[in-house]
């Protein structure tokens, strides 16, 4: 994913945590077809605002009153 999204290697934790949780809301045999999730909480899990690894952001910034933002 560090690879493809040409971000910097330090953020190589990050992308670490982005895959596991991943690999957690996905399929696996081990729980007969059931996710990691599903079989912790009893319920599958909503994936409705999963953004993609390195996807661009707005960040509100607190300089000014006018409740600015900008992309991070």
């Amino acid at each position: 994913m560090l690879h493809a999204s040409q971000l910097l290697k330090f953020l190589w934790g990050k992308a670490m945590k982005h895959v596991v949780y991943l690999k957690n809301q996905t399929l696996t045999k081990a729980l007969n077809g059931m996710t990691s999730y599903e079989a912790f909480y009893g319920k599958k899990p909503n994936l409705a605002g999963l953004h993609e690894f390195s996807g661009k952001v707005w960040v509100h910034t607190t300089a000014g009153s006018d409740g600015k933002s900008e992309i991070g």
